[in-house]
């Protein structure tokens, strides 16, 4: 591949992540190219031939920039979200138009061989809460008891087997809501975080019946362990959130000062770690683990696409966005 190989960065305009790997990639001469989906379809222009002699393609970004897919070195996923459309489209004409546009670039990336980090329906097998536990634990993770239901006597019975130690969180997270949001409904101010389930709470659970909810029993842990494997190589933070009543169940709760740790994860983990990521055929994987206070390490998620730059942040050590840029660079 020549050296005016493009990188491309599928994201959408609202992504940290994005901002700072786009300009360490411009410092060092690379040609990169990012696509917001909030462009498409009205501020791009796609072109695709198939016929006899194989296949090209390619899309205009408009201001000159232009992604010519038989020149793509990588592809970096990030946060892709939703194509935006005419208001003037009614629900019916977005919902045939988010089609046509979501094939036509699906078979885009479907015919673009380059290092992806990592492929769409990658990413997307890889995103599955309930898969990814049984995956673990059949591959030698300790894992929590989990329920999946939309039974509320279930969780009742959930809640007694647990001891009454329960937490309850989201199997979309915040694409479910942005999902809805495409769809023109009116989105709820809904909390996302992980979060404990009282005994009061049991008496209001006709909500569950909506939709399926996930919960599992709540372990106490000395620390949680986010563990960040990139193109194989593993970088492992304490975060100690138990330091705050407010982030015991969900680190993300608040803004306290929570102390964070570069570790090593014990030799048999960190392998485990490693295989779980590759097992999906994935380049980048970000793993929530807990230890608990005896020294047991329980798997918890894993995310195909989650943040890191707010551990490299507080532990500049770990260069995780030179593995990175390093992996998207090479050829």
């Amino acid at each position: 591949m020549h050296d005016s190989a493009q990188i491309v960065i599928l994201t959408s305009r609202f992504d940290p992540h994005s901002d700072v790997i786009v300009q360490r990639l411009g410092e060092m001469g690379q040609s990169v190219v990012r696509l917001n989906t909030e462009d498409v379809p009205q501020s791009s222009e796609f072109h695709l031939t198939v016929d006899a002699d194989g296949w090209t393609g390619a899309l205009g970004l408009g201001g000159g920039r232009t992604i010519d897919f038989s020149a793509v070195r990588s592809v970096l996923v990030r946060r892709p979200g939703p194509f935006v459309y005419p208001d003037a489209f009614d629900a019916v004409a977005k919902m045939f138009a988010d089609a046509e546009n979501k094939h036509g670039y699906s078979s885009l990336w479907s015919l673009t061989e380059c290092r992806w980090v990592s492929r769409l329906d990658r990413i997307r097998a890889a995103g599955w809460k309930p898969e990814q536990l049984h995956r673990a634990s059949q591959m030698g993770f300790e894992i929590p008891k989990t329920i999946v239901t939309t039974v509320p006597e279930k969780v009742q019975d959930f809640f007694r087997a647990c001891s009454g130690k329960m937490i309850v969180k989201t199997l979309s997270g915040p694409a479910g809501l942005a999902a809805a949001a495409e769809r023109g409904a009116a989105v709820p101010d809904v909390d996302l975080r992980t979060r404990f389930v009282t005994e009061e709470a049991l008496s209001g659970l006709d909500g569950v019946r909506a939709a399926p909810c996930l919960f599992q029993e709540y372990i106490e842990k000395d620390h949680e362990l986010r563990v960040t494997v990139i193109d194989g190589e593993v970088f492992a933070a304490e975060i100690h959130s138990q330091v705050s009543p407010s982030t015991r169940v969900d680190s993300r709760s608040s803004d306290a000062d929570i102390p964070f740790k570069a570790t090593r994860l014990p030799g048999h983990m960190e392998e485990l770690c490693r295989a779980f990521i590759d097992s999906y055929g994935l380049s980048f994987g970000a793993i929530d683990l807990i230890r608990t206070p005896d020294g047991r390490i329980i798997f918890l998620e894993n995310n195909p696409v989650g943040q890191f730059m707010f551990v490299e942040r507080r532990l500049p050590e770990l260069r995780m966005t030179d593995a990175l840029v390093a992996c998207l660079v090479r050829k």
